[in-house]
């Protein structure tokens, strides 16, 4: 199953300005998030410049 942000109204790219802002603005690294989440730093990167959206098993699907 994927995530498509456009059915909710967002674009990819506001999807991924969103996540960057709100990790920016608690002051976290991308490492940290990755960490967190349990993904690679890479993949973290890739979503947060809408190279790649989120879906359901974390995979991500390139766009």
């Amino acid at each position: 199953m994927t995530f498509d942000p456009e059915q909710l109204g967002q674009s990819k790219a506001d999807l991924a300005e969103t996540l960057r802002t709100l990790r920016k603005r608690a002051n976290r690294t991308q490492v940290w998030l990755a960490q967190r989440c349990n993904i690679s730093q890479t993949k973290l990167s890739n979503l947060e410049t809408s190279r790649i959206t989120p879906n359901a098993d974390g995979r991500g699907r390139t766009v």
